[in-house]
């Protein structure tokens, strides 16, 4: 597969780092010469400098036989153009378009739909208030991530000295604590991997569990899971912004009368009290210590600052525990380096706009039988949501009939309103959703598996 990336940033230098480990031809596309040379250095990929509206340079960087093309620039009107120009002048390649600012297409605060005739469009801004607003509904802030069609989740955490899980083996822990569950991935001092029932968890490594959603809330206390177990009564958001927007659209009406929102803009206060009359607003600026005081911010359950201020986001998020705030969330746009710093600093949890970007933009590229991807581990596993479709090759087949190559893992499986945990004698049936762990290197024969209705030689 070839691809071309409109913009070699944070996002598409991420984007590529993933394409590249799984043997797909990746060619840049940026008018800075700077980005150009380290992309080249860092990964192994082409990299054309120029501007991805002239026609000349798309054709260049090889547009015309590319099977995928990705505007990820920072400018939505280059990501627009340049798109909408491949489309009309090569129409047989697909188009990916980065978007935030929707208000002209007439879709503020909505899912965008396809515009000149580009085939998908991704808001980064929409897809971090999605993993703001899963954090706060579920009530962990951690790495998590829901599976809607699939009805589960998937939470990570570490393993601690004295632990139930501590020097035990995976079928140990299954046989002493029963449940739908499942521990889908292990980080140990590094090694990534994905467990057999003979894995023995060790103090520091870094879990991945699967869980149930109807089951989540007794789960949790099994596993010790932290910073659950408490309801969210006051929640503080600092930053009118877009993902602010994005977040309270996103919250049912009881979770949002809990909320108190920060904003130094008046103007902007005003636009945001019309908008949800339901929440408090403040108009005042987060960094004045009198302004602390007066209105009592240091009492919260939770604490999210998302303004468009990385560095800001993170220390007054590290600044409001210290003030009394049980839990705090730190949005990264920027710069994901700040991501290590945040959790070094006490925050709970970070929400990074590039990460989640790449998701949905990896999402999109898996293939439609794909509803729902997430990375974990910075990548190197990934869990996919897939609906079975009457043409799967292994219709009807057992798993324990199915040669997997220790390369995937079956984690889950809703059918109706049925959710388990399959073993051997489970047998995939058309409508099934199947949640599917797998290390991102073994990306193609997971889509050997369930991204093709031809038989091949995997069983």
């Amino acid at each position: 597969m070839n691809v071309v990336i409109f913009g070699a940033g944070r996002r598409g230098l991420r984007l590529a780092r993933h394409l590249i480990e799984e043997k797909k031809s990746v060619t840049f596309l940026d008018n800075s010469p700077a980005r150009c040379a380290l992309a080249q250095s860092k990964l192994d990929c082409m990299a054309v400098c120029g501007s991805a509206t002239d026609i000349a340079m798309l054709e260049e960087c090889g547009c015309q036989h590319a099977d995928i093309v990705v505007a990820v620039t920072d400018s939505d009107e280059v990501n627009l153009v340049s798109c909408g120009i491949v489309t009309s002048r090569w129409p047989d390649v697909r188009t990916i378009a980065t978007i935030r600012g929707l208000t002209y297409m007439g879709q503020e605060d909505e899912r965008p739909f396809s515009l000149l005739g580009i085939d998908h469009i991704v808001n980064p801004e929409q897809e971090a208030a999605e993993r703001i607003k899963d954090i706060i509904t579920s009530g962990l802030f951690s790495d998590i991530a829901y599976f809607p069609g699939a009805h589960y989740m998937v939470v990570t955490r570490t393993v601690t000295r004295g632990d139930i899980l501590c020097d035990k083996s995976l079928v140990q822990i299954k046989k002493r604590y029963p449940g739908r569950y499942l521990i889908a991935g292990v980080n140990h001092r590094g090694k990534v991997s994905t467990p057999n029932g003979n894995t023995v968890l060790r103090e520091g490594d870094e879990i991945a569990l699967i869980l149930d959603d109807d089951e989540a809330d007794s789960l949790y206390k099994l596993f010790d899971i932290s910073n659950s177990g408490f309801k969210l009564r006051r929640i503080i958001l600092v930053g009118a912004t877009r993902i602010a927007r994005f977040l309270l659209k996103g919250l049912d009406a009881d979770m949002r009368r809990n909320i108190t929102l920060v904003e130094k803009d008046r103007e902007v206060c005003k636009s945001f009290s019309e908008l949800f009359p339901d929440i408090l607003i403040l108009n005042g600026a987060i960094t004045d210590e009198n302004f602390w005081d007066e209105e009592n911010l240091a009492n919260g359950d939770l604490f999210v600052s998302m303004t468009d201020n990385d560095e800001l986001n993170v220390l007054i998020s590290s600044y409001a525990k210290t003030q009394g705030n049980r839990r705090s969330i730190a949005l990264i746009k920027t710069n994901t380096s700040y991501v290590k710093l945040a959790k070094a600093i006490g925050v709970d949890a970070t929400v990074s706009t590039t990460e989640s970007t790449v998701d949905a933009i990896m999402k999109i590229l898996r293939g439609e039988n794909v509803k729902t991807l997430h990375a974990i581990f910075d990548g190197r596993i990934e869990v996919y949501e897939y609906v079975i479709k009457p043409s799967f090759i292994h219709l009807g087949k057992a798993l324990k009939d199915i040669n997997f190559r220790s390369c995937a893992m079956i984690a889950g499986v809703s059918r109706g309103d049925d959710n388990f945990i399959p073993d051997g004698s489970y047998a995939f049936q058309a409508g099934d959703t199947v949640l599917v762990v797998a290390l991102h290197e073994d990306y193609d024969f997971v889509q050997s598996l369930f991204g093709s209705s031809e038989d091949d030689d995997a069983s």
